[in-house]
């Protein structure tokens, strides 16, 4: 049997090198004649920047930035040929969040340094890989930190927040990205618009620990800012499909940038080359730590579904979230969806015993996969 592995990372618990490991292991203890064939995988949220170095190669450059709650923090960028990758959650990622800080008062502006960097260096195109985050600022401070100018009713400029994106009356864009020929390319992990029911404060600002009042506060900041560039004739915001993408980042790329949004599994799996392995496979499997709604909105598991030509894909998931549409994930070509908890748990208990559960369902998997193969 050809085996493809292709998971993402369980956040906080297995890196998507260590999920490859433990499956591999599995398939082989079932299988000892299996050919297994393991690519460490990421939609563009932390982790990103390793997966692409091992597709791309390239060299790694570290930069002292501000991280989204104004501390100094270390950060990558990959530096390959005239292209730098950059990850967001190198700068602003929910591993930097502090204590007493939300998504209605983090900010993008790390992101912006770390751009500029690369572009100083002589870089000629950017691809920022957004997702992770902790922020809603739209990428008003990744803005900044780039030239763009927000001026507040009192006339004084200010780097806006989340918290303070209805503030905003005058923008002064930076001409450079519109005039340098420079190329800037964003790679989501969701298609999530900017503002409504589906945008980006609603949907994921409660997990960036948002309250029901700051939620409102963001939303309104988005749809003025949106207002703005609509008056002025540049970019439809609000319900651009993955402009919500990282707290709106994906949003700021468009307007402020001038740059180009895309799909960051499907890119990412154009640069592992996956069309070509998954031709060649018997049995594709992917993960993701927590399959919800949101896994058919971009996400590494739909993407590889949609693109493994009625292969069989299963998704090894760390958890299942309660109501989540199952249906729309095996409409997208998913053939099964298999949690690796195997009683009921906490959280922190499922993250620490993770490496066992997924063993524990990985062999299972292979030996039905083994039985039905005969």
């Amino acid at each position: 049997m050809n085996i493809l592995l292709i998971p993402d990372s369980f956040k906080g618990s297995l890196s998507s090198a260590r999920l490859c490991a433990l499956m591999k292991q599995a398939a082989l203890d079932v299988m000892p004649d299996a050919r297994v064939t393991s690519i460490p995988a990421a939609d563009g949220g932390e982790g990103t920047l390793d997966v692409i170095r091992n597709a791309v190669g390239g060299a790694f450059v570290v930069h002292s930035v501000t991280g989204p709650c104004g501390q100094p923090v270390s950060a990558r960028y990959l530096s390959a040929g005239d292209t730098a990758y950059v990850e967001m959650a190198e700068a602003a990622g929910l591993q930097h969040r502090l204590p007493g800080f939300s998504a209605a008062n983090t900010t993008t502006f790390g992101v912006g340094q770390l751009i500029g960097e690369a572009l100083n260096a002589g870089h000629r195109r950017i691809v920022l890989t957004l997702g992770g985050s902790c922020t809603t600022d739209a990428g008003c401070g990744m803005a900044a930190a780039l030239g763009v100018r927000f001026t507040a009713p009192n006339g004084r400029h200010f780097i806006p927040t989340g918290a303070s994106l209805g503030a905003i009356r005058h923008i002064a864009l930076n001409p450079f990205f519109l005039q340098s020929g420079v190329r800037i390319e964003a790679l989501c992990d969701v298609t999530n618009p900017l503002c409504g029911p589906n945008g980006c404060s609603r949907v994921f600002g409660p997990q960036k620990g948002a309250t029901t009042d700051m939620i409102e506060t963001m939303e309104a900041g988005m749809q003025h800012l949106a207002s703005i560039f609509e008056r002025s004739k540049g970019p439809k915001l609000a319900d651009m499909p993955c402009a919500g993408a990282a707290g709106g980042c994906a949003a700021g790329v468009v307007a402020f940038m001038n740059g180009k949004l895309l799909s960051g599994s499907d890119a990412l799996l154009d640069l592992m080359k996956f069309s070509e392995l998954a031709a060649d496979a018997d049995l594709i499997v992917t993960g993701e730590g927590m399959v919800d709604d949101q896994t058919g909105g971009g996400k590494l598991a739909s993407a590889v579904a949609a693109r493994a030509n009625g292969k069989p894909v299963v998704v090894l998931a760390g958890g299942i979230a309660p109501g989540t549409n199952l249906e729309a994930l095996y409409e997208k070509g998913v053939t099964a969806v298999v949690p690796v908890t195997s009683r009921p748990m906490t959280l922190g208990e499922a993250m620490a015993g993770g490496a066992e559960g997924v063993r524990l369902a990985a062999t299972q998997l292979f030996r039905l996969a083994r039985a039905l193969k005969a």
